[in-house]
């Protein structure tokens, strides 16, 4: 059973999701802008749901809501989560910049503390390259990455229960991290959400015996988020 387990977990963590990151933005800019046009900020942007990933949900409207300020050419995140870069228009001066930044964090319920030294000087160096950076909607890839992460935890916590789950995790897993991407990226409502979960319950038995239908329902209240020793 342990061998079994073991076995499935390492089949559900090797996947595509993880190479998305390492991969240059698809809307990427002329990334040769002045080191001074730059500012980096530590946000609290990291996924609750999957360790060292950005949240897609709720950096996007944070980035957008930052393009949309008058000194503010791009806004990025970096792929953990933790750190946002800011292309600031030419001629911004410190004091707009400082209160653009105010507003933000107001408005968003957010902290954004400025990165200077050794930590400015190791963001600037790979955000030169736009390599594991995100620009506003691109963030429905880490979305994406986060649900694979979500569905692989809710399969490995139902084959404890029924271990016949394993021979089906492949396109179980496909299909339920198709639905819970979509509840990450389009939900807006409990409504939304709750119908995603129809959703599942619906794969699920097309896909699954009883006793499998009944695990894997029985993981999902569970909640996304890992338990005790869950990756």
């Amino acid at each position: 059973m342990h061998r079994l387990y073991s076995l499935l977990a390492a089949t559900l963590c090797i996947g595509p999701a993880m190479t998305w990151a390492q991969t240059p933005s698809a809307t990427m800019t002329n990334p040769k802008v002045s080191a001074d046009q730059v500012s980096f900020y530590a946000v609290p942007l990291a996924c609750p749901a999957a360790h060292n990933l950005g949240c897609g949900s709720a950096a996007k409207p944070v980035l957008l809501a930052l393009e949309k300020k008058n000194t503010v050419q791009e806004a990025w995140l970096d792929h953990a989560g933790t750190t946002v870069a800011i292309v600031w228009k030419k001629g911004a001066a410190g004091d707009a910049r400082a209160a653009e930044i105010r507003s933000i964090a107001d408005d968003r319920g957010i902290t954004l503390h400025d990165l200077t030294g050794e930590h400015r000087d190791k963001n600037l160096k790979s955000f030169a390259a736009r390599t594991g950076w995100y620009r506003g909607a691109e963030v429905d890839r880490l979305s994406e990455e986060e649900a694979a992460v979500i569905a692989d935890r809710l399969i490995l916590r139902a084959a404890r229960q029924a271990p016949t789950i394993a021979d089906k995790s492949g396109p179980l897993r496909t299909a339920v991290a198709n639905v819970i991407r979509e509840q990450l990226t389009d939900c807006t409502t409990t409504q939304c959400r709750e119908d995603c979960r129809k959703k599942i319950v619906d794969i699920a038995h097309k896909s699954l015996n009883d006793q499998e239908v009944n695990a894997l329902m029985e993981a999902e209240k569970q909640g996304y988020r890992s338990i005790g020793n869950e990756r």
